[in-house]
């Protein structure tokens, strides 16, 4: 293939779902509120007005138009396609109806089953019972952490576009015309989600788009396993290209269990959330998960053009910092349960003086003043 021809692909890839997901978006809103599929205020959500789902199907609608294409030259890439549809519809049925948590897990495994046997999968450990395992988990994670990191404005579109831009420079760099054209169509769909998207939003992702896009993420990601790398290199680059939404992942497990409430019960303990309470704007929040999203992501690339020594000190700053990260937005939930109880603690006190007994006040009183008085 000329190199005219791969770029005109990649054009295309990038432009097609870009367009159709900025046109299709309003299309989508308009029938979300006529269904009346919409995400209501509560109190662990940050809007105050009711908003429209389904912008996932405008996503969704997007990249099959490219899939579609790009699958009539490879299998693998069809059954990334049929898998993702799959994934948005259950997303779908969930925004309008709710679907358990058991039933979300059964279609991931089943998504991460499927990729598995056409041989889109983990080669890690070169056993195929392992690696079938460590493909399942990584869909299951992958995809989760994606929808759980999709909690305010603009910040899974952002970061989804910003992984698959990843995605893309590392296929690109390898000759990997198909996973290139399939990164760069998740990247083009997001990005034009995001102009309706960015804060304030106008409409939502939705599980239809968040399962999407976190599932082809996780897809891109196997589709692309460096062979022939060291095994720090091979399971650091995802990692770290997916970095901020598995860390948020992370985080909301952590309290989730440490508060006894369940994990797949929505909360205001997210990354984003826990940001937004130091008094930063939800444009603000957005913007620094960008960029963390884009540092991870470039040092990703960087390790994977290093000698193992170098790749290996940069994975082990990346972790020192992430962890630094989790223990500071851990710690900003223990200071907000503190001050609360302490308002709580000094409200109590405020009301029980308030309805003391005048008897009892007046006790109070001679009490003090008999014990203010020299033995």
């Amino acid at each position: 293939m000329s190199h005219l021809a791969i770029d005109i692909r990649y054009a295309a890839s990038f432009v097609v779902p870009l367009v159709a997901t900025l046109f299709l978006a309003p299309v989508a809103g308009r029938l979300a509120r006529r269904w009346g599929i919409l995400d209501h205020p509560s109190d662990h959500k940050f809007h105050r007005e009711a908003t429209p789902y389904l912008g996932g199907l405008a996503v969704a609608a997007g990249l099959v138009l490219v899939g579609a294409f790009a699958a009539g030259a490879s299998g693998q890439v069809l059954t990334i396609l049929l898998c993702a549809i799959a994934m948005s519809f259950m997303g779908f049925v969930d925004d309008w109806r709710t679907v358990g948590p058991r039933v979300k897990l059964a279609v991931e495994t089943g998504a991460g089953v499927a990729l598995w046997t056409v041989g889109v999968r983990a080669g890690l450990f070169g056993v195929p019972a392992l690696d079938l395992l460590v493909t399942v988990a990584w869909v299951i994670v992958v995809t989760n952490a994606f929808n759980i990191v999709d909690n305010m404005d603009g910040v899974a579109s952002g970061i989804g576009a910003i992984a698959a831009m990843w995605f893309f420079a590392l296929a690109a760099q390898r000759g990997d015309y198909l996973v290139g054209s399939l990164a760069l169509a998740v990247a083009g769909a997001s990005l034009g989600f995001l102009r309706h998207n960015y804060p304030p939003a106008r409409i939502f992702l939705g599980d239809a788009g968040s399962l999407l896009i976190g599932f082809l993420l996780a897809a891109l990601a196997l589709k692309l396993d460096l062979v022939g790398e060291s095994g720090v290199i091979r399971s650091a680059v995802p990692v770290l290209i997916l970095a901020v939404p598995l860390f948020d992942l992370v985080l909301v497990v952590i309290s989730r269990t440490r508060g006894g409430r369940p994990i797949y019960v929505g909360g205001t303990d997210h990354s984003a959330h826990r940001m937004a309470s130091l008094g930063w704007t939800h444009q603000r929040v957005a913007t620094m998960l960008y960029g963390a999203a884009a540092l991870f992501g470039a040092c990703a690339v960087a390790i994977a053009r290093l000698s193992d020594r170098t790749a290996t000190d940069v994975v082990v700053v990346c972790a020192v910092v992430l962890t630094g990260g989790l223990v500071v937005l851990l710690g900003l939930e223990r200071g907000a349960a503190t001050e609360e109880a302490t308002i709580d603690l000094a409200t109590n006190a405020q009301e029980e003086t308030v309805v003391m007994p005048d008897v009892d006040a007046a006790m109070l009183v001679t009490d003090r003043m008999g014990s203010a008085q020299p033995p």
